[in-house]
């Protein structure tokens, strides 16, 4: 007998937040999501579109594409507020 699979949580407001970021970095460098998925091998529309929730290790491959750190990436979010 299999063990039902837990439903994975998500964090809808961290995604939202991903994803502008992603975009943001797309727009700053005038790339478009060809050009990102291009160079980093990911399928940056299902990212955008909020269809898969990146993991950490596809953060810090466009991280490294956009030649930023982790905590550059993360910065700008400010998230989750300090209570």
């Amino acid at each position: 007998m299999s063990k039902a699979r837990k439903k994975q949580r998500r964090d809808e407001i961290l995604l939202r937040n991903v994803i502008l970021r992603v975009k943001g970095l797309r727009e700053l460098h005038h790339h478009s999501q060809e050009d990102l998925n291009a160079g980093t091998e990911i399928d940056i529309a299902n990212l955008e579109t909020g269809a898969n929730f990146p993991n950490l290790t596809t953060i810090s491959i466009i991280c490294k594409f956009y030649g930023i750190t982790l905590d550059e990436f993360f910065a700008p979010m400010n998230y989750p507020p300090k209570e």
